[in-house]
């Protein structure tokens, strides 16, 4: 949704070209109200949770994030998740012990700061937890403090997709303007996202940057 949101203010530029081909060499900075991203959120819902761990192993999903607000430097949020065919894993006496915990459903308050890697267009979640709450059709044991010790402080990566080119036909030239994500990071009430346009104008056999 995000992206969709990009390419259509960059179409309704398209409308005035010689006010986008100025663009050339400058940042485009879009910026995403907190209301929207909740809504974009919502529609990604159900998210799977790379659960790649020593300890711990199952699946992880992220079923609704709720009470978003977006500050300076940072986010917070409320996260609801459950977890499937959950297992711990541990050392007793020099013996590794795998205990079943079965399924989980786990609420947590959390506020967390991104990273972006504009190399690997990577952008990373990194939570800081502040509260978490878990229920087990297992004895629990202490699946409190290895859920916390795994999900708090830990980068997770999120995968930014490559922008589609936007091509358009005007003044009978065909305007190419390939997008790149240089930044995402946060200001009160919106994301925002740096992109560095690299817009090529051809013609009657001519082509530039």
């Amino acid at each position: 949704m995000i992206r969709s949101v990009i390419c259509t203010l960059f179409l309704l530029g398209l409308c005035l070209p010689s006010q986008l081909l100025a663009t050339t060499s400058k940042m485009i900075t879009l910026t995403v109200p907190e209301s929207v991203l909740s809504q974009a959120l919502d529609k990604s819902l159900p998210i799977a949770v790379d659960t790649d761990s020593s300890t711990l192993s199952g699946a992880i999903t992220i079923v609704k994030i709720s009470n978003l607000q977006l500050q300076d430097k940072g986010l917070s949020c409320r996260i609801a998740l459950k977890g499937d065919d959950m297992q711990l894993n541990t050392e007793i006496g020099g013996h590794n012990i795998k205990l079943k915990v079965g399924s989980l459903q786990l609420g947590l308050q959390c506020n967390a700061v991104l990273r972006f890697d504009p190399s690997k267009q990577l952008l990373f979640v990194k939570p800081v937890i502040t509260d978490l709450q878990a229920s087990s059709t297992a004895a629990q044991g202490d699946i409190n403090d290895i859920l916390m010790a795994f999900l708090n402080n830990r980068e997770f990566p999120v995968k930014m997709k490559q922008m589609e080119p936007l091509i358009a036909e005007t003044s009978g030239k065909t305007i190419n303007i390939s997008m790149n994500i240089v930044n995402i990071h946060t200001q009160q009430g919106t994301l925002q996202f740096d992109i560095l346009p690299q817009i090529q104008c051809a013609g009657h056999g001519a082509k530039k940057k």
